[in-house]
């Protein structure tokens, strides 16, 4: 380091920006001296991002009337339905407009939208979400399919999938079916995917612009739990991975052990990992981080995996 050592970085971290010495050192050994601008980026609150779902609404249409509620829509560039948000004072909250309750966007930060176009889902194609959560992926699944052939939408937890269910209505996916259960039990349907996406649990050490309390309650144990699930819930979607299909796996979370290592060892299996170009950049790579001092996002890993 030019300016600070290791060791300095991380009292910094833990001094002024309130990190426990376990996180403090694992964000220094991944980032460096940069850990410190992504800890100064991650206490400003991150700025808001919206998908249009073009099943309901065009561009043109949901701008002018977002744009008459005081709400300005600036393309985010390299994706291809996402939108950077800036409203004027008294703007009703965005979770709030008739055009939210219809289904004509969706609230989604910009490297969960990635991970979907990442996975270039195709119209007929057989495709599943294998840790769905409340479905922003789901839901854009399903729209880049345009509601043709089969999405399976698994999620293991009951509240997840109440809310689930309300937004693959609310953003209007008839091509989805809705699964609660455990994703490691994903073998025992004998079924076979074209394109699975895995947007896997995880320590969500990369968003603790919205939780600040992780910076304080993230431990060693945590990610070793983290990355045993992570493991087991991606040899479960690549056992039901045709040959020549493509996986996608994605976190929110710094840390290579819940990222390049899990993926990892899918490539000592033989799979590819398909080369992505980084958001702003043409040079591909075989993953992808972001990050809130870099990107304006938070913390987030997506790389994709072909199954040879």
């Amino acid at each position: 380091m030019s300016a600070l050592n290791k060791e300095q970085v991380v009292a910094r971290l833990v001094e002024s920006y309130g990190y426990n010495p376990f996180f403090a050192e694992k964000l220094v050994g991944e980032l460096g001296e940069e850990a410190l601008s992504a800890a100064e980026a991650s206490e400003k609150p991150l700025k808001k991002a919206i998908r249009i779902n073009t099943l309901k609404t065009t561009h043109r249409e949901l701008m002018q009337r977002l744009g008459g509620k005081g709400f300005q829509l600036i393309r985010i560039p390299w994706l291809r339905n996402g939108y950077w948000v800036q409203a004027e004072p008294d703007t009703p909250p965005l979770g709030a407009t008739h055009e939210y309750l219809f289904g004509h966007y969706f609230v989604q930060s910009p490297p969960s939208m990635y991970a979907v176009e990442a996975l270039d889902p195709r119209p007929g194609e057989t495709v599943l979400d294998l840790a769905a959560g409340a479905g922003g992926k789901a839901t854009y699944i399903s729209q880049l399919m345009e509601n043709s052939g089969v999405l399976v939408a698994v999620e293991p937890k009951r509240g997840k999938v109440a809310a689930l269910r309300s937004n693959v209505s609310r953003m209007g996916c008839t091509n989805t079916v809705i699964l609660q259960m455990d994703g490691r039990s994903l073998p025992s349907l004998d079924m076979v995917f074209d394109r699975v996406l895995l947007d896997a649990p995880c320590t969500s050490s990369g968003v603790v612009s919205r939780h600040p309390t992780l910076k304080s309650r993230v431990s060693a144990k945590d990610v070793t739990e983290q990355q045993n699930l992570q493991i087991a819930l991606l040899e479960a979607a690549y056992s039901a991975l045709k040959v020549g299909g493509v996986i996608v796996y994605s976190t929110c979370s710094y840390f290579r052990e819940e990222g390049e290592e899990v993926v990892g060892r899918l490539a000592d299996r033989g799979a590819s990992l398909t080369p992505l170009g980084p958001p702003g950049e043409t040079v591909s790579k075989k993953w992808v981080r972001f990050y809130p001092h870099v990107h304006g996002t938070e913390g987030f890993f997506v790389c994709r995996v072909t199954k040879n």
